[in-house]
């Protein structure tokens, strides 16, 4: 091999561990967010006004 293959070589290996890490940093941010969206979430459902007992209306927010 000479240099310029080695030197090729060792430089698509770095672009493709940049971008292993760059995904793996990408993926961290978008599990933080859903997690951020499930807080509100449960946030939303603990704020939210319960059904009234003797209400004519069977509807409910809850799942």
């Amino acid at each position: 091999m000479d240099t310029s293959s080695i030197a090729g070589s060792s430089l698509l290996l770095k672009t493709a561990q940049s971008q292993q890490a760059l995904s793996a940093t990408m993926m961290k941010q978008m599990a933080d967010q859903q997690n951020k969206m499930a807080e509100l979430l449960s946030q939303n459902t603990r704020q939210s006004p319960q059904p009234a007992a003797n209400s004519g209306f069977n509807f409910s927010i809850f799942a």
